[in-house]
């Protein structure tokens, strides 16, 4: 079984490899992931599967820098710094480049993540891809 930082190590490696299915492999099989800055939900293989690659699509040079990590019992705190670009929806546009802070907060049991919230400021999102 993985300690709580091999977990989290290997979430963000998955993340940053775009490795979708490795990622949601580190999950329980009804584990969920919250966008609280979407008010968005998504439960199970399936849900987070697509999640993460319309996520990867959209921002497809995307990489997560952690800067901080802070545990407490069952929950990991990660403050983090995200980095990319905004595809284009036409082939005309420009990508929109982004750097943006947030916080994943994983619960954790029994080597695998049972729940991650991930927390970001939607309105400096927006402003950035304006």
């Amino acid at each position: 079984m993985l300690s709580h930082d091999q977990l989290i190590d290997q979430f963000y490696d998955c993340y940053n490899r775009h490795d979708a299915s490795a990622a949601i492999a580190l999950y329980a099989s009804d584990g969920r992931h919250v966008e609280m800055a979407m008010g968005k939900t998504r439960a199970g293989a399936d849900a987070l599967q697509a999640g993460l690659e319309g996520f990867f699509k959209m921002m497809p040079d995307v990489v997560w820098r952690e800067r901080e990590r802070v545990r407490s019992a069952g929950r990991v705190a990660v403050v983090y710094t995200m980095t990319g670009h905004v595809a284009p929806r036409s082939s005309d546009a420009a990508a929109k480049p982004v750097a943006l802070p947030g916080l994943h907060v994983f619960t954790i049991e029994n080597g695998q993540i049972i729940e991650t919230q991930d927390l970001w400021d939607k309105a400096e999102f927006l402003a950035q891809i304006a």
